[in-house]
């Protein structure tokens, strides 16, 4: 019991660590272009704020992932939602401040993605990709909400598209496809042929050997 009360006490530490960033768009980053309005400044700040709680959010998965027993797994996972469920506000002011700022809206898709809220995820992240139809974590992560809806086929075009703009990011929507695969080959979904997607994977996974730096496999 006492370690469970130190365990706690660790997570809840979290908010005054330095992490590393998150593999997503990252702290915001403006144009050096001198003063920007107030109300951009607003957006900023919110931003900043939202991707605090979600580098608290990534800090405390990695040690749901290296406890040693359930209730320090549990605790760590519990505080990893609600560091989520902070984010959201932050990012849902953002947007409202800057509806240009694509990576607040990327974000806003990835928390709830993580929460579970599917549809939601998915209309963040399709607002992120009007605003900059390119940018490879949005559509990494839509293809992570698609496997999580089961919408294979989507999730297929979407690692297409990043073979062609970010093979990193490509590699790491396989990756989430190889464990859709484990985690539903003993009861597929209705309608999805598990031998030629596990084909298809293995397959792509072949060629992304090739790529200088990865080391994915």
């Amino acid at each position: 019991m006492r370690r469970s009360r130190q365990w706690l006490v660790v997570i809840a530490l979290l908010g005054a660590v330095t992490a590393a960033y998150a593999d997503g768009p990252g702290g915001y980053r403006p144009k050096d272009r001198g003063p920007v309005p107030v109300s951009e400044q607003g957006a900023i700040d919110a931003y900043t704020a939202g991707y605090a709680s979600i580098l608290r959010a990534e800090h405390a998965e990695n040690l749901a992932a290296a406890a040693s027993n359930k209730a320090e797994r549990k605790a760590a996972l519990d505080a990893a939602q609600k560091a989520y469920q902070a984010s959201l506000p932050n990012f849902a002011t953002a947007v409202r401040l800057d509806e240009s700022m694509h990576e607040a809206y990327t974000y806003l898709g990835y928390a709830n993605r993580k929460l579970g809220r599917y549809d939601e995820a998915l209309r963040a992240y399709e607002q992120a990709l009007k605003i900059n139809p390119d940018t490879p974590h949005a559509i990494e992560y839509q293809g992570e909400a698609f496997l999580g809806l089961n919408r294979i086929d989507e999730a297929r075009f979407n690692f297409l598209r990043l073979y062609a703009l970010d093979q990193h990011q490509a590699a790491k929507l396989l990756q989430a496809m190889r464990a859709w695969v484990q985690a539903n080959e003993a009861k597929p979904p209705a309608g999805i042929d598990m031998s030629a997607l596990t084909a298809w994977i293995a397959e792509k996974s072949e060629t992304l050997k090739s790529v200088p730096g990865e080391n994915l496999w």
